[in-house]
């Protein structure tokens, strides 16, 4: 995998990932909210707890 920077259709530089999976390129952007009131630490705690419950539930 591949790590980018890019220019989206708004003209700003956003962060890429770019992974080729057999004959398919994938590319995935990566999109940041000016209007966000959360800390990355706050949401990803809540990202890893909200898999940690939906990955028990699944059992």
């Amino acid at each position: 995998m591949s790590d980018n920077i890019q220019t989206n259709t708004t003209g700003r530089l956003t962060p890429c990932l770019q992974k080729k999976i057999d004959k398919t390129t994938y590319l995935v952007e990566v999109h940041f909210s000016d209007t966000s009131t959360q800390s990355v630490e706050d949401k990803l705690k809540r990202v890893i707890l909200h898999d940690l419950e939906h990955k028990y539930r699944a059992c």
